[in-house]
């Protein structure tokens, strides 16, 4: 609107100048030609034209790159920065031109911290400290928990380069903000957040779905007890017989929901003879589940055609071989290390063979007949146990070694789990009024909402931008620091909680970072190798100004001798 309205009124004062002439006897064209060029200086002063040529060369300041304007630097070849290092995204938003880093104030520190910003209750918080250059002078640095207590310290000597750790053990869940206390040699002392997030410990839930009683799932329902997992046992007595058991705490769901995609269960254990006697419905919502739920078979010796055709419909097609070795010593396990006992009772594979054998599967044992084949991937979690008598190493006084078999197969089958649509953040110390891009898969579907801390929570909405191999990307501008939360339209995920830094937050570190993106900018943005194309940037608004004033000066010594 004002694009239209400042013109309209300088021509309606020009035109209403030159009807005021008119009226006079003795006006010249002069007189007309000078008020059309005061109202003309009064525009060219709210929207200088572009006049002046760019320079191929400029220089400037670190902190004016907010406010520069990619089109200004049309023609530029090479641009001198100076001040202090601005930062990946400052450079990022720049036109693409050659950096001149000489007259940046980089300075040395190459201080750096890491710590994880997600833990589970009972693990331990653990602060990385570490400098590439020796200190100038000592210091002593403490770590102190949101009650204010110190949990640990360490002095640092000037001189040395620094390679140290902190820790301390939250008591609680929740976000949580420890703080870290560095104290210079003169005594004075600052404070730096450290925020954590710390989590429930995600203890998964089994259901161990038998078809008829055997040693082999007695030692195994017996293990899962002992283990203090929550687990559902259901096992066929009889054709109409059903024995039900729930373990530590666990409450029993119904027969009817033992297969649905809302069951609490995360891994589901089940009888291969269990095919024959599952439904239609039950056998499709089995295809279903294990893109959403890990499913872990154990497999019978004597499994029915069906069932082979239901492995080979997974694209994991077991076939029974002729020739199988009678004995397997031992076991790899999930690291592939050997367990060479020669006391460890064997374990009798089933003579299945792995037919399609990605190279992300987990094989156990011989790859051609090996006894355990599982595959865990975005869009599958499935697995055959293809062993017996592992039973009889709890009662041979091998507990230790069946413990050892089984976490390995759970620890695979299971690794899914905390893992699924993550969400990164772009900066490792992301700060308020400064834009903040996190991705995540779950943002292709869903548009994500920033809640601050406030005692009234805004939400404020972010930009898509271009995806990375993160997931879709969304950046957001946080108007103050503190806890943020990130949520999704309609979705049943627990929000992700996470901190924004204030603008003195850390400042030897920032500057190390700022150093080091700066650098890799510099590198990756050459610009053009040679560009004849002469630009124009606007004029500066003090020649329109003092051009209106003459023109001004000069209508009133002409307004004097009219008069006359």
């Amino acid at each position: 609107m004002i694009a239209f309205v400042i013109p309209g009124l300088c021509l309606l004062a020009c035109t209403a100048s030159i009807f005021l002439l008119q009226r006079r006897r003795r006006a010249k064209p002069l007189d007309y030609g000078l008020q059309l060029a005061i109202w003309l200086s009064a525009w060219m002063l709210w929207q200088p034209p572009a006049l002046v040529t760019a320079g191929r060369h400029i220089e400037l300041d670190s902190e004016d790159l907010a406010g520069a304007l990619p089109v200004t630097f049309a023609g530029v070849k090479n641009i001198s920065l100076s001040g202090v290092p601005p930062g990946r995204d400052a450079l990022r938003d720049l036109a693409p031109v050659r950096l001149d880093l000489s007259n940046l104030q980089v300075s040395n520190t190459g201080w750096g911290f890491h710590w994880p910003r997600q833990i589970a209750l009972g693990e331990a918080l653990q602060l990385q400290i570490h400098s590439e250059q020796p200190l100038a002078e000592s210091a002593r640095l403490a770590l102190v928990n949101p009650y204010g207590d110190i949990e640990e310290s360490l002095e640092l000597k000037a001189g040395e380069k620094v390679q140290a750790q902190l820790s301390a053990t939250p008591k609680l869940t929740g976000p949580q903000l420890f703080r870290v206390q560095i104290e210079n040699a003169a005594g004075e002392s600052r404070f730096d957040p450290l925020p954590i997030v710390v989590q429930e410990p995600r203890q998964p839930r089994v259901l161990l779905w038998l078809a008829r009683p055997a040693f082999e799932s007695a030692a195994l329902s017996r293990w899962l007890r002992q283990s203090g997992v929550a687990a559902q046992v259901v096992t066929q007595l009889a054709p109409e017989i059903v024995r039900e058991e729930t373990l530590n705490g666990l409450q029993s769901i119904g027969s009817q929901e033992l297969m649905a995609v809302t069951s609490p269960f995360h891994l589901l254990i089940l009888d291969s003879d269990l095919w024959p006697q599952l439904s239609p419905q039950q056998k499709q919502q089995l295809s279903a589940l294990a893109s959403q739920k890990s499913l872990l078979w154990l497999v019978r010796s004597d499994a029915s055609e069906d069932f082979l055709h239901y492995s080979a419909a997974q694209s994991m097609p077991l076939q029974k071989a002729e020739n199988t070795k009678p004995d397997t010593d031992g076991f790899t396990d999930l690291n592939d290390q050997n367990t060479d006992n020669p006391a460890t009772p064997s374990l009798r594979p089933l003579g299945f063979q792995a037919m399609q054998s990605g190279p992300g599967d987990f094989l156990l044992g011989d790859r051609e007949n090996p006894l355990f084949w599982g595959r865990s991937t975005d869009t599958q979690h499935l697995g055959f146990i293809l062993f017996s008598d592992s039973h009889r190493w709890l009662t041979s006084g091998f507990a230790t070694e069946f413990t050892s078999l089984w976490k390995s197969i759970f620890d695979y089958q299971l690794k899914h789990l905390g893992t699924q649509q993550p969400i990164t953040l772009s900066s490792a110390l992301p700060r308020a009024q400064e834009r903040i891009t996190l991705c995540s898969p779950q943002f292709i579907e869903k548009h994500p909402l920033l809640f601050d801390s406030q005692d009234k929570p805004l939400s404020v909405g972010g930009i898509a931008a271009n995806g990375s191999p993160q997931g879709q990307c969304h950046n957001f501008w946080a108007r103050n620091s503190g806890w943020h939360q990130l949520k999704t339209k309609n979705s049943r995920e627990p929000p992700f909680d996470f901190y924004i830094f204030a603008k003195d937050d850390w400042p030897l570190w920032q500057q190390s970072l700022s150093a080091i993106e700066t650098r890799q900018m510099a590198a990756a943005r050459l610009g053009p190798i040679d560009n004849t194309h002469s630009a124009r940037v606007p004029i500066a608004r003090h020649w329109p100004a003092l051009i209106l004033l003459v023109l001004v000066c000069l209508s009133w010594w002409r307004e004097r001798a009219l008069l006359r």
